[in-house]
């Protein structure tokens, strides 16, 4: 901390020096002295000696060039290293003081309470948490410590290499080392090779190797030239045995120590592989193609290329664009290309469990972290001309679990199939991480094309009801962030949105990104997310939330505008009653539980804003102080009779009983006349309560229709 750095530059100088000066007593040597046995002039047995001698020396003055050359490179690299890191640790302290901490010498932080007002230090002595936050600061700091003596060591480690004698038979005792590497980073990720060929070949790394691999990848975590050092290197099979060693060896207390070492591979992968047009891209896909659909494994048990390069890229983050659709699309392509398709993924017997089976579908996983992936690499395209989202909803013969049995083999399908895909959906039709916060609706074009064709391809032969189970959750999700445009739908009031040549699809509405489809097709897609009940919920809180917003946006003066507002959400909630009675219908002895599970979630839901995004640059995209008044009224009453009606539908076995959405809509006009200074029994609220009745029962019975049951 104290030293002055400069004078790695000044050595550095005088190593470069150095270099011409070698340069010159190379020329000097070679006119004065190794002439004399090439000139011609010198002849016999000595001269024929002498010639190896001489070549030997000549062959040292150029590696003592390249040597010194090396070092000075490898000193000024320390220093660029060293005056960033230094400035971190200071950053990181001063960081720590700034927050009210006082740092020892040894980097521990704790409360300054000589620089804190009686009051600050009455409470900080009262705080819980005032020693975690203590030692946060002191592990924030240790961490940039830690980050100058990785460095420290890799500088280290590339000096000891730089002045190596590569080669000590070659006539020179401990001679100069042509072969010197200047990058720092270059001669590291020599090093991790040469650790992880140890580890690949059977051998154990002592616990000083081991912490020395951890080191290497900690420290060269975002450097492209150790990365793809390393991993040209290794190659993308050595790579994939790496990660199948990693597994076979991080087992009870080691799991850990080789997690690391797997999130450092993963991560220079994904360094490694950000430029596709870097010559190493090109190179690196090219083997990962050759031996993707490789076995690894046993032939009754088989794991292929593809499976552990995709689980061990779970262990990273950032990938490049268009290395995840490169390794998608290749991943598909081997599926396309002969009779055996996905089932060269299946898991057989025992399997391998701490695996992730499915390729592709981890792939997608992936991608759901990384939104602007995923939405590139599943926008159908204003020509419908990307077919992936086709392929993967509709086409795929998604893999299996195969177990041998006394009687043939037995299959099944894999309890994960389909995970990494509603992630990857929720991602590109949201724009958004799944489960991270975020204001609802507002969404580009790619985004809403996602969202239109995923529902049509589920929706295909009218089966939007018999989606697999592991996307109902990420749909429900999808569908909550769509609220103000399947608010629209349902509503069945606007012109835009109804199902005809221009309101099926999605177009651009003064600058709003709007998506349509028929209420029809929207029904089956919502029965089929809500066998969730925790989905069903999240999609019925946000509904009633957009109302409340709706009403509380709508001038309540104007009879018009106020009619077609009650109207448009009795209507939707008349679709949410026709789809709860559908399923209260089918689940009968279980139709409480699922009503009783709604109510437990829906008061879930509510734990954070729901906020929506503007319509307009003008609008408040938060939940105002109006539409909270008016949301929370009869939410409890709801809940009760959601769970009652449930029973009811399944014992009475009368759908037409579910009205519970209706009462909803009354219970939020009485919330919004309120607001406008009626009281709940005036004439004016009275008239306005059941005013939408008639929508709802129409939009009920549209639903069941839609559902199968003309009946009702």
């Amino acid at each position: 901390m104290t030293a002055d750095l400069s004078y790695l530059e000044t050595a550095a100088g005088q190593w470069k020096e150095a270099a011409k000066q070698f340069s010159e007593a190379q020329k000097v040597y070679r006119r004065d002295v190794q002439s004399v046995g090439t000139d011609g002039s010198w002849h016999g047995q000595a001269n024929f000696v002498a010639k190896d001698t001489m070549d030997v020396t000549d062959g040292q003055f150029t590696a003592a060039q390249k040597e010194a050359k090396a070092v000075a490179s490898l000193l000024t690299d320390a220093h660029h290293q060293f005056v960033e890191l230094r400035g971190k640790v200071k950053s990181a302290v001063a960081d720590a003081v700034k927050a009210g901490m006082k740092v020892s010498d040894a980097g521990i932080a704790s409360y300054d309470f000589s620089k804190a007002s009686a009051a600050d230090a009455n409470a900080a002595r009262h705080d819980p948490d005032l020693h975690r936050t203590e030692r946060s600061w002191t592990e924030h700091i240790a961490a940039a410590v830690k980050a100058v003596d990785d460095a420290d060591q890799g500088v280290k480690l590339a000096l000891k290499a730089a002045v190596r004698d590569p080669n000590p038979f070659d006539g020179a005792v401990n001679g100069f080392n042509g072969e010197a590497e200047g990058d720092i980073e270059k001669v590291e990720a020599k090093e991790a090779q040469e650790l992880a060929t140890k580890l690949n070949s059977g051998d154990r790394l002592s616990g000083k190797e081991m912490a020395e691999f951890q080191r290497l990848f900690r420290d060269n975590e975002h450097d492209k030239a150790f990365s793809q050092t390393f991993l040209a290197g290794m190659g993308p099979k050595g790579v994939i045995e790496l990660n199948n060693k990693f597994h076979s060896l991080g087992k009870g207390d080691d799991k850990k120590e080789f997690t690391v070492l797997q999130e450092g591979v993963a991560t220079s992968i994904a360094t490694a592989t950000k430029s596709p047009s870097d010559p190493f891209y090109k190179k690196w896909r090219e083997g990962l193609r050759k031996v993707g659909d490789e076995n690894f494994a046993e032939e009754l048990n088989p794991l292929t290329g593809y499976q552990s390069f995709a689980d061990l890229m779970t262990h990273g983050k950032n990938y490049g664009k268009q290395f995840l659709t490169d390794v998608a699309d290749d991943i598909i392509a081997v599926e396309q290309k002969d009779d055996f398709g996905t089932g060269r993924w299946k898991q057989l017997n025992a399997g391998h469990g701490d695996y992730t089976g499915d390729p592709l579908d981890t792939v997608l996983g992936i991608m759901g972290k990384q939104p602007d992936v995923a939405t590139s690499y599943l926008d159908p395209g204003a020509d419908g001309e990307n077919e992936r989202l086709k392929y993967l909803l509709q086409d795929r013969d998604w893999p299996a679990w195969e177990t041998a049995t006394g009687y043939g083999s037995a299959v099944r399908d894999d309890p994960a199939n389909r995970l990494g895909l509603g992630a990857a959906l929720e991602a590109a039709a949201t724009g958004n991480v799944p489960g991270t916060e975020h204001p609802l609706g507002g969404h580009t074009e790619a985004e809403a094309r996602v969202m239109h064709d995923t529902i049509k391809l589920l929706n295909k032969d009218w089966k939007g009801d018999e989606m697999p189970a592991n996307l109902r959750s990420s749909l429900g999700h999808m569908l909550m962030d769509y609220t103000p445009d399947t608010h629209e739908i349902l509503s069945r009031t606007n012109e835009n949105y109804k199902f005809n040549a221009d309101g099926d699809g999605v177009w651009n509405d003064d600058g709003t990104v709007r998506m349509a489809v028929s209420p029809e097709e929207l029904s089956r897609i919502m029965r089929g997310v809500s066998e969730d009940p925790t989905a069903y919920a999240g999609m019925y809180v946000a509904e009633r939330q957009y109302a409340a917003q709706t009403l509380a946006g709508t001038d309540f003066k104007h009879p018009n505008d106020r009619t077609a507002a009650i109207n448009a959400a009795s209507s939707a909630f008349g679709f949410y009653d026709g789809v709860s009675s559908d399923i209260a219908f089918d689940k009968r002895d279980k139709a409480v539980q699922w009503a009783s599970d709604v109510r437990t979630a829906a008061f879930i839901v509510p734990g954070f804003a729901l906020n929506f995004v503007p319509s307009s640059p003008a609008a408040v995209p938060i939940l105002g102080d109006a539409a909270q008044s008016i949301l929370y009224a009869g939410m409890y009453e709801w809940g009760k009779d959601h769970v009652a009606q449930a029973g009811q539908v399944a014992a009475l076995d009368n759908m037409k009983t579910f009205d519970v959405g209706q009462r909803q809509v009354d219970a939020l006009v009485v919330g919004w006349s309120k607001e406008h200074g009626e009281d709940a029994d005036s004439g004016l609220t009275r008239t306005l309560v059941g005013s939408g009745q008639e929508r709802h029962d129409s939009a009920r019975r549209e639903a069941l229709q839609a559902l199968g049951r003309p009946g009702f």
